[in-house]
């Protein structure tokens, strides 16, 4: 019996098959590449991390606030929330600013402490006004029950103000200086350790299991890493292990935070329980004697030696060990006789950023 084969057909399949493999093998070692590039070869830097996509801090804090009107706008109801930060504040100017200018008494119910702060808001729109517990005009309340009881015999009109809107479509100059009084924006970090801090704490924000992963809680093995296009890791991002015996440093900006952690992970024994993690900003080289910050850590260089401090081991160390005595501390712990001085001694200072192991925190 003969079987017919359709040679053409086995061609075509054999094309195929051979078109597979190749495609499989491109793709294996495209993840490959593009796996060593991002956990060996990084550019990333400290100043240049992005933090992931994020709710904005102030959409966290805001709430709504509803206006309700009678067809006249000669009663206004004012429901605002409970606490008021700087963002809230500012939707509330919104809403005050339908208060109508000759307005003269405002009530502010019981369950608001913050009526005298509120009160000068209001007279921002409406200088004359005062506060009166017996106007039926004009009410501001954080209570909804007590609004929903006090407009129910009436036919009132919702209107709802989001900080988004207000912020978008409400400027008052008076009151921007209004909130640069009595709420303040925190100030704005200049330094370039400061924006590096900021960068690391917002790092571990984004990558705190990863990083953490690769720090092992039992004797130590081969480290696998996740083939992730989210492992994003900074170049010079410096480090330090420390256990209940020994602290181990990794200072190297030309290879990535994970190398860095896995070289210091092998000086450690298999019996010694990494306890702390402590991520380094970069260093700022100072004259001996520059008085030190609460979160400042200094790093000593001379010849072959060196020596770090990190900010919690100043903090605890003694007090004839402080201030000005510190230099002589670290070189002392660097083995040199700490009165002993030579013009090429560099001391450094930096910020850190730190994870306790233990704690997950």
């Amino acid at each position: 019996m003969l079987l017919y084969v359709d040679k053409k057909k086995e061609r075509q399949k054999k094309i195929k098959r051979s078109l597979l493999i190749i495609s499989i093998i491109f793709v294996i070692c495209l993840n490959f590449i593009c796996f060593s590039t991002d956990l060996n070869q990084t550019k990333s830097r400290l100043l240049e991390y992005r933090a992931q996509t994020s709710t904005p801090q102030w959409y966290t804090q805001t709430e709504p606030i509803t206006i309700l009107s009678t067809p006249s706008k000669t009663e206004l109801f004012i429901l605002i929330p409970q606490h008021l930060n700087r963002e809230n504040l500012s939707t509330i100017a919104h809403a005050f600013s339908y208060i109508p200018p000759q307005a003269t008494e405002i009530k502010f119910t019981p369950e608001i402490n913050e009526s005298a702060l509120l009160l000068k808001l209001a007279q921002i729109f409406a200088p004359e006004i005062k506060s009166n517990n017996h106007s039926t005009q004009i009410i501001v309340s954080s209570d909804e029950d007590k609004i929903l009881e006090l407009t129910q015999s009436k036919n009132y009109s919702p209107k709802t103000i989001n900080y988004t809107t207000s912020s978008n479509t409400f400027q008052n100059q008076e009151l921007q200086n209004f909130l640069d009084t009595y709420v303040p924006l925190p100030p704005i970090t200049t330094t370039t350790q400061e924006q590096e801090k900021e960068n690391l704490n917002r790092l571990i924000k984004d990558h705190k299991d990863i990083i953490l992963s690769v720090i092992p809680s039992k004797p130590y093995s081969t480290i696998s890493y996740p083939i992730s296009s989210q492992y994003i890791l900074l170049q010079n991002a410096s480090i330090c292990l420390s256990s209940q015996e020994k602290k181990i440093c990794k200072l190297n900006n030309d290879r990535s935070l994970t190398q860095n952690i896995t070289d210091s992970i092998q000086k450690f024994s298999s019996h010694e329980k990494i306890q702390k993690l402590s991520l380094l900003t970069s260093l700022q080289e100072i004259p001996i004697h520059t008085p030190l910050t609460q979160d400042d850590g200094l790093m000593f260089r001379f010849e072959q030696r060196e020596h770090i401090l990190l900010p919690q081991e100043i903090e605890q160390s003694p007090k004839e060990q402080t201030a000005s005595n510190i230099y002589r501390y670290i070189k002392q712990q660097a083995g040199l006789n700490p009165d002993y001085n030579n013009p090429k001694m560099k001391f450094y200072k930096f910020k850190t950023v730190e994870i306790n192991i233990d704690d997950n925190i």
